[in-house]
């Protein structure tokens, strides 16, 4: 059975090979020239051809539980300050499992999970609320996070920094897969 898996994994390879040719990678073989950090969730129904049909050289990708800042501080500072990408993006998701675990108590988890998920604690409460309302607490508490340590960027007009909900469960009545743009340089967007 695993041999199956590492079967598939090199056919996909090759026909990858195949599609994109050599000229392909002579675009970005010296150097990488994101316009695009993106944090977002490591949930496997997340993934960039949600709104980038090529992210090839155009989206650095920083992906952990819960899309969070302090999981992965130092790579979100590589694509800020070193790639100097003028877009930040945190995207969160419908039916996010860090978030669910979180809300249901997550103590018995691996220690590992336990680290990643207290980062949580500032903004997810014990109060009844929906899943999405928590989710949409999270996104900005990331966004407030984002604003406090770019803030300079953002005011020299270098940088902004957006907070969406991947909605592949069409929870909020937009549409299946539709990404709502829900913060805007720490501003709540309606």
């Amino acid at each position: 059975m695993n041999r199956n898996y590492i079967e598939a994994l090199l056919k996909s390879n090759k026909q990858f090979i195949e599609r994109t040719g050599k000229d392909f990678f002579e675009d970005h073989i010296e150097r990488q020239t994101p316009y695009m950090t993106l944090i977002t969730c490591s949930d496997s129904r997340v993934q960039n051809e949600a709104f980038q049909d090529n992210s090839f050289n155009k989206v650095f990708v920083i992906r952990n539980i819960g899309n969070q800042i302090y999981s992965n501080e130092g790579s979100v500072d590589y694509g800020i300050l070193h790639l100097k990408t003028p877009v930040l993006f945190i995207l969160g998701h419908t039916d996010c499992g860090a978030i669910k675990a979180f809300i249901s108590g997550y103590k018995s988890e691996p220690i590992s999970i336990i680290h990643e998920l207290d980062h949580l604690i500032p903004v997810i409460s014990n109060e009844k609320k929906s899943l999405i309302v928590h989710i949409s607490k999270n996104i900005h508490y990331q966004a407030n996070i984002a604003l406090e340590k770019y803030n300079d960027l953002v005011l020299e007009n270098k940088l902004i920094i957006l907070g969406g909900i991947y909605d592949f469960r069409n929870e909020m009545n937009e549409g299946f897969g539709k990404i709502k743009i829900i913060n805007i340089n720490g501003k709540v967007q309606e």
